[in-house]
Order: C-alpha cells, then structure tokens, then sequence
C-alpha cells in the first residue's frame, strides 16, 4: 500500500496560492508600465497626474490596495492616502483603525479586553513620501514599494500583507512636486538644470514644512495629523527623507544626542532596534555608505518624525544622499567627507562601518536604497507583531500613569486672558494633535489660586500628555554641545497665551470640548468701551485688517484709560491720545527666488487678511515708489540677496541681478519722501547701510564675543512709546540666529527711538543662549527718522515659522502707526 507524504497536501493550496499570486502580479501594472520608463530614469521625473493616477490605476487592479482623497491642499490638489495589506485585512480595515485606537489608547481596558485585543490587532505603520519637493526620489520610490507590496509572492512580502497594514501618502506635498517637476523640465539640458526654482516649493512654508507639525499651520501637515492621531494611530511612522550629496549614502537611526527627556524609552529603543536591524540589512545587502547615529537628534519637537514620537508612535526618518535633482552626479572618494559628527577622515567606523567608495549617484540608487530599508522595516514589523502593539500599549500605558508620580499634573488657560484668538489657535492645534481638552463650568481652585469659569483644563493623564508636556514646559537644553537649531519652543509663550501648570492633584468641574471654538466660548471678547476693541486680542488685528480693506478710517489709543485699543471713525475728542490711522498700501518685498522668510510673512499676512502687493526687484528698481507704496516691507532677505540678488548666469536673465543700484536708491528716495520701511532679521542690515544709521549689530563681528543663540524664546521688555501702548510687561520673541542693535560709541542716536529691549535679566526664557549679557538690554525692535519719513527695524522675525504669533501685532503697528 502506498502512502502519501505528508507534505503532498499543504502543498496543493500552497501551489494554488502561488499560482493564483503569480496571475494576480501579471494583472498589476508596473510603474513602468504605467511611465513608460523604469522609476529612477536619469533625467526624467513623474509629476503629481502621473503619480496619483498610477496609484489609483494599481488600487483599481489589486484588491489588496485601497486609495482615497483625504483633504485638498493649500493650491487646491487632492490629498491622496494609499493602504496595502492582505485582502482579508482590506475587509476589516475599520476594525483594524478601532483596534489600533485601543492601542493608542487602553484606558478602561480590562486584562482580558486587552490581551484579546494584542492577539487579533495588526501593526499599523505610516509612510510620509517627498515632503521636500526637491528630494526627488520619494514619489518614484513609493510607486515601485506599494507595487512590490501589493504583488510579490516571495517573503518578506506575503507574511508582510497578513501581519501588517501599510499606509502610504504617495507625496506628502503635492503642489511642490509638480512645480519642482515643471522648472527641472524646463532647466534640464539647458545651462540652468539644477538652479533653484523661482518660488518656495510649498507655497508659504517651502522647507519649512517639515517645520510645522506641532504648530499645524498648513493643510497637509494638518491632513497628516488627523490621519495619525484620528484615523489610523499606527505604531511606526517613517518619514523619507534625502540629504546633501557628499556625506554619507543613507542615515538611518539611531539618533544622536542629546535625548528629550519627555520621550518614552522603550519608543526610543525600538526607534533603535528598527534602525540597526535596517542597518545590517543594507549592509549585507552591499548597500555602501549607511551612517547611524550622526547628524539627527532627538531633542527638538516639531518635524514629522519627531511629533509623533511624543504621540507613543516609533518615528523613524531616513536621509538619502541626493543627486542633481534627477540629474546624476559623480565623486572621487576624495570628494566624499565623513558623516558629520564622525571625526577621523572618510573612514570606517562603529556608526559608518562601510564607506561608499565613490563614482556615480543616481536617482535610481536611492530608490534602490529606500526600497532595502523599506523592506528591512515592515520585515522586522512582520516578524514580531506583537512586540511592537506591546511596546505601544504599554508606553501609552506610561503616559496616563505619568501624572500620578510626575508634576505637572495639568495646565490652564485662564479664561480672563488677553488674547482669545492666540488660546483658540493653541486650542485647535491641540485637538488636531489628539489631546483632550476640558473647560471649566464653574471656578475653581488649584495650588491655592482661584481660577475663573470657561478656564481650558488640559489633563496630564492622557495618551498625548507626554506630548503636551514638551509643548507647555520651558524648555532647558543640556549642557555639551551647543544645539545647531531649535532649542526652546514652548508653545503657549510664543503664541501670548498664559498657562499655568498645576502641580497638586485638584477638583474641577469640567466637560470636554471636541472643537476649538467651544474650548474658548466662555473667555470674553476683547471689547473696550465705546465700541473699542483690544489690540491684545488677535481677532482684533483681523477686523482692523478687514475694515481698512473696506476703506474706513480708525484711531488707536495710545494713553488713557485703555492704551492699545482700536475704534472705528475718529476719536481723538474722546480719547486723548491717539493715532489716525487711514489704509496703506503694503507692498512686500520678494526675490525671485523661494524664500522662507518672505513665504510666513506672507502667511501672516493673509491669516490676519492684511491687504499687500508682492514687490519684484524689476518695480523697486523703477522709482517712483511713493506712487505706488506707503510701506515696503522686507521680511528676512539677506542684504546680500537684497543687493546683488541671484548671479548673472545661475537663472534665466530676467530674474537675475537684485536692487542695487537703481532700487536700494529708490527705497532711500522712498523713505526720504515720507514712505515707512519694516525691516526683519537679516534685512535690518541693508537698511542700516543704506541709511547709514549710526547702530552697530552686537552678536556679529569681534564685539559679539562667544555669544550664540540658534533658536531660542527670549525676553523682550517694550519701552514706553505710542507704538507700544497696551502691550504686555514681556513680550516673549524667537530668537535664531537674530540680531541685537546698540548705538555706535559717540554718534549721535536723536533719531533712533528703541521699541522693545532684550530684557537685562532673564533674558532666555526657553532654549539655550550662550553669553546673554552680550545681547541683554539692547534693542530688538527700533523705530529711526530718516528725512520726513522712517523705518521699524525687528532685530528678530515677528513671523517666525508662524509659531511667534505673539509679536505678530508688534509688526503690525510698526505698518500702521508708521
């Protein structure tokens, strides 16, 4: 008699499978199917149709993708989301979101409720493509990774599917692709290929998009986090990046020091295993030149990988080695520096164990690159589910706990504040983070201070306390090396909000509030008597801004008995002291080139409905600017770039030169005749030279010592000045890389008045500052005649990123009161 093996039965329905998998691949189109060339052509880029459209053409092929528009963004493109899994997970995708919910957050759970739920969740892990439009690689990457994921039979790809649920934004910033697409189309073969574009590559925050993730100022950062902590609350998150050309080829975690301290430990370790896992991968795949370790920190708060590492979620960033957009580029080893923070030359080490050897770098090679971690990633998901859903319920579990052994244990907002419109934006970026808010019904009582009805209770004990946590704490960077970007941010001092950190346990009465206009509806509107409004107020620049748009006249009260406060019409019998104030013409200054600090004053501007015009080099050089401008507003150019701007030869020719001589001679007519100029950052120097105005900056040149403040909260203290009138005793203001003005020894200052002192004391707030003395009691903010008009020097950037909404109205005045 004759048996069968054993075997011969498994391998029927495995046959079947392969079979069936192997028809199903053959159905898919390929991304070059779909481009009509492989992804990572040398020279060629896909643009947002060509991208979206393949995506959604493989979800209409495979039942194991699904696609879908989530929001709009800023430029009016759909948002699309990619998901890939097994069918039978695609079923139960809602499910799936409900579990991952549970995991996120396991309060009420009881022990078997939770470990029923580990052993039928599934890993949820999101994928952030080309943020930065400029590192091309992404979109191409994510077409051939969700191909390769929907379709391959081989492992780690099948096990992958039924264990884990992969999310994918095909391009994180579409607007900016198409137009990096369209000015490489048009430079490529041509002397300009590679220049920079004439515009930012999103439309205020260009590379500052990466920049805005606690702060949600844009649509797609505030798509990305309701799909995070609202939706989909997955338990990795990999942010794909690319770098400069000549370092390493690829960084992959861990990161360097220093460590927050508010981030979970566990997160940080798992950041860690996934990292290394990937790098010996890659390295035994003979992926050359991957670094660990270097560069990336993880103390700041604010990018996309470092947001959700406060949200409990394993954030993981990789940064390709660029090319020249799509263009190759080629290096001798002795081109090649070592990954920074490695010193010793171009050579091995722990965290750079095998050097790339040099020679050409193409867009395909990052693919190649992406794709290897990629698979690295959602294997090492793949093969432990349950670590990873275990390690996330138990840091949430943590975070709840905090409260319980760790002060604070919450803040409030009072609801008796000045500025309802800064609480309400503090509110609704909060609540698009996931955090709970509750307000107060009746007052109450809390470390032996009273504090009104309407008050926003903001508990510790919740999922995301951590994550508030590091936005409402003054922050204190350690000692070692000095922080190369931001190290302060606490939120509520830059927006003028006033919060209070409750250290003892307390009773409060509170509901919670799903929106951020019920989390304000009991703070009161800023009105004044008759009729007036509080400049205090944010909301009330916004109707300044609209009714001047409407051509009325307004006066601001600059003494009596409510200093700061605007009325319609003309008040001066009632008020004493005041200023008159009909509509400007604003005009702002733009190169012709993206700049970051001109696109968030031109956020500012049109978040506050300030009415302008965007002024070109070509216009100021033309003359004749009191027919065309009351105010002229430069917003952070360099003097350099404000002079010379870009070099014949490096741009078409009718966006090259910048204003010197014809427009810097018109800005000096400009204000000579009357005409006011608003000057932030580095701009200041322009006007300084062009006016000749007797102010030295103190933290440039050998009189700045070792002073140092890359990116920190200050303390500013306003003078008393009509321009000043009702502002707060301290204005908190960011400070990066900014500017300190004194008088030059013996010159005479009569038409220098100074608005608002760095304070003699305490003068960081929240950062890192090195020698604050240097820079303690000059001016931050300057108001100087020069013939029968004037120009308002900001030391600092009022519209920094967005986040410095508190000294936003300080710009504003310097615009209107003139």
């Amino acid at each position: 008699m004759t048996t069968r093996p054993r075997l011969a039965v498994p391998l029927v329905p495995a046959l079947v499978a392969a079979l069936a998998g192997a028809a199903h691949a053959q159905s898919i189109p390929t991304p070059e199917d779909h481009l009509g060339r492989p992804a990572g052509t040398d020279f060629e880029l896909a643009d947002w149709e060509q991208v979206s459209s393949y995506h959604r053409r493989l979800a209409a092929a495979s039942p194991r993708v699904a696609v879908d528009v989530v929001g709009t963004t800023t430029e009016g493109r759909e948002f699309l989301r990619t998901v890939v899994t097994s069918e039978q997970n695609l079923a139960w995708l809602d499910a799936i979101r409900a579990d991952a919910a549970r995991v996120a957050d396991p309060r009420g759970l009881t022990a078997e409720e939770r470990r029923a739920l580990l052993e039928r969740a599934k890993v949820v892990v999101c994928v952030s493509l080309q943020m930065h439009s400029t590192e091309t690689a992404g979109t191409e990457f994510g077409m051939e990774f969700v191909h390769r994921l929907a379709t391959s039979e081989e492992e780690p790809w099948r096990t992958i599917r039924d264990r884990v649920v992969v999310v994918v934004f095909p391009c994180t910033n579409p607007d900016g692709l198409d137009e990096v697409v369209s000015w490489y189309r048009r430079t490529v073969g041509t002397p300009y290929e590679g220049t920079g574009m004439l515009r930012l590559y999103q439309k205020y925050a260009g590379h500052d998009n990466n920049r805005d993730w606690f702060m949600l100022s844009q649509p797609e950062t505030r798509i990305v986090t309701e799909q995070l902590y609202s939706v989909w609350r997955p338990q990795v998150y990999w942010d794909v990046h690319q770098q400069g050309r000549t370092r390493e080829r690829m960084f992959v975690p861990p990161y360097r020091d220093p460590l927050n301290p508010n981030l979970d430990p566990a997160i940080i370790a798992g950041i860690d295993a996934l990292g290394s896992r990937a790098l010996l991968d890659l390295t035994r795949a003979g992926h050359a030149g991957v670094s660990t370790g270097v560069t990336y920190d993880m103390w700041w708060n604010g990018g996309n990988r470092n947001v959700p590492v406060r949200h409990n979620i394993i954030g993981l960033l990789t940064e390709a080695a660029s090319v020249n957009v799509a263009s190759p580029v080629f290096f001798a080893k002795e081109d090649l520096a070592a990954p920074r923070g490695i010193d010793g030359g171009y050579v091995p080490s722990n965290r750079f164990p095998m050097p790339w050897p040099g020679g050409w770098w193409r867009l395909r090679d990052i693919i190649d690159y992406e794709l290897a971690f990629g698979e690295s990633l959602l294997a090492s998901l793949a093969r432990e589910p349950r670590t990873w859903l275990e390690n996330a319920i138990a840091a949430a579990d943590r975070a709840i706990a905090a409260a319980a052994h760790d002060a604070p244990v919450a803040w409030v907002l009072p609801s008796d504040q000045a500025d309802r419109g800064a609480v309400r934006r503090l509110a609704d970026a909060l609540l698009r983070g996931g955090v709970e808010l509750r307000v107060a019904g009746a007052p109450f009582e809390a470390d032996d201070r009273t504090w009104p009805a309407g008050s926003i209770v903001v508990d510790r004990a919740q999922p995301y306390g951590a994550h508030v946590k590091d936005l409402f704490e003054v922050q204190r960077y350690p000692d070692g090396d000095p922080p190369y970007d931001v190290a302060g941010w606490t939120l509520p001092l830059l927006l003028g909000v006033h919060r209070v950190e409750v250290i003892q346990p307390f009773e409060v009465e509170a509901t919670g509030v799903a929106d951020a206009a019920a989390a304000v509806a009991g703070f009161p509107v800023a009105d004044v008597p008759d009729g007036g409004r509080s400049a205090r107020d944010s909301d009330t620049w916004r109707d300044v801004f609209r009714r001047l748009a409407a051509s009325e006249t307004l006066t601001f009260s600059t003494g009596g008995t409510d200093p700061g406060a605007w009325y319609p019409g003309l008040r001066d019998e009632k008020l004493g002291t005041s200023r008159t104030v009909s509509p400007p013409r604003i005009g702002l200054y733009a190169p012709w080139s993206g700049h970051m600090r001109e696109g968030w004053m031109r956020w500012v501007f049109d978040a506050f409905e300030v009415p302008y015009v965007r002024v070109r080099n070509e216009m100021l050089r033309a003359g004749a600017l009191d027919d065309l401008l009351d105010v002229l507003v430069l917003p952070g150019v360099s003097s350099g770039h404000l002079g010379e701007g870009r070099e014949s030869g490096s741009v078409f020719e009718p966006y090259a030169r910048g204003l010197d001589p014809e427009g810097a001679v018109a800005i000096e007519e400009f204000v000579r005749r009357g005409g006011t100029v608003v000057a932030a950052g580095a701009s200041c120097r322009f006007v300084v030279d062009l006016l000749d105005l007797p102010l030295v900056d103190v933290t440039r040149g050998k009189d700045a010592g070792d002073f140092s403040c890359p990116g920190s909260v200050l303390r500013g203290v306003p003078s008393r000045s009509p321009y000043t009138a009702g502002l707060p005793a301290s204005v908190p203001l960011f400070f990066s890389r900014s500017a300190a003005f004194a008088t030059k020894k013996d010159a005479d200052d009569a038409r220098i008045d100074v608005l608002l002192r760095y304070a003699p004391t305490r003068t960081l707030l929240s950062g890192w500052i090195r020698a604050p003395d240097r820079i303690a009691g000059e001016a931050a903010w300057l108001r100087a005649r020069h013939g029968e008009g004037a120009v308002h020097l900001f030391g600092f950037h009022p519209q920094y990123r967005s986040w410095s909404q508190g000294t936003f109205q300080l710009l504003f005045r310097a615009m209107l009161l003139r």
